[in-house]
């Protein structure tokens, strides 16, 4: 009886020991931290999330909005609780209702016509009137590729804020350019997160107007249904 006492204990010490091992590995396993790319770290990540979302309970408002969008209880409720400055041209006034619904306690500035150019003075205006959020979305790039010096211009004003830049799906000879610059930010700052509406809308002209660059209400929908879920992404 006492040596299978001790082989029950052993086997618990054992089995916590492998517990250990596996957590370590998933935070140690390069070089001491924890590497965001790697699959374990997805892994731990995505068994956050779903701890988070079972101890949400949504109103009734928050389930109509997870249903009409798509969106699970996590990207719902993180959407609902986050302060958004949200920045656009006409395509931004398309879905300025959507974006008020999904994240209320939004700002939301959308002009027709508006380039990536006006951006700089926009920001700048904002954070010195107290009014810029730590949670910026962009979307600028429909009637024009941004430069460089422009998007470096933001992105000092910004500080460490968070940009969640949507890129664009539009018939014209700069939507690569656009893109292109979107993609760099992205992967030289790592508070500047793209938000893949040309992946997410690729095959789906029903989705756009005639002009295939606004999009309708169906279009408006999964646009800000895009959003929502890269934002949950980046922070849970």
């Amino acid at each position: 009886m006492a040596i299978k006492s001790l082989s029950f204990k052993v086997a618990a010490a054992l089995g916590t020991f492998i517990v250990i091992l596996t957590v370590g590995t998933v935070f140690f396993g390069s070089g001491g931290r924890s590497n965001p790319s790697s699959p374990a770290h997805n892994q731990l990540k995505s068994h956050v999330a779903f701890a988070k979302a079972a101890k949400i309970h949504l109103s009734s408002t928050e389930n109509h909005v997870a249903h009409k969008y798509k969106l699970s209880k996590l990207e719902t409720r993180t959407a609902r609780k986050l302060p958004v400055t949200a920045i656009g041209d006409s395509v931004m006034l398309d879905v300025k209702p959507n974006i008020k619904q999904v994240f209320p306690h939004s700002a939301v500035s959308g002009s027709v016509g508006r380039q990536f150019y006006s951006l700089p003075k926009i920001v700048r205006q904002l954070k010195a009137s107290g009014h810029l959020s730590n949670y910026i979305v962009i979307n600028l790039g429909t009637n024009g590729p941004p430069t460089q010096a422009d998007i470096n211009s933001v992105l000092k004003t910004v500080g460490n804020r968070h940009i969640f830049w949507i890129n664009t799906r539009v018939p014209r000879s700069w939507q690569g350019t656009t893109n292109r610059l979107i993609t760099k930010a992205a992967k030289q700052h790592k508070n500047v997160h793209v938000v893949n509406w040309y992946k997410a809308s690729k095959g789906h002209s029903g989705w756009f107007a005639s002009d295939r660059v606004h999009v309708d209400l169906t279009g408006a929908v999964y646009y800000t249904h895009t959003l929502a879920k890269e934002v949950s992404r980046v922070l849970n």
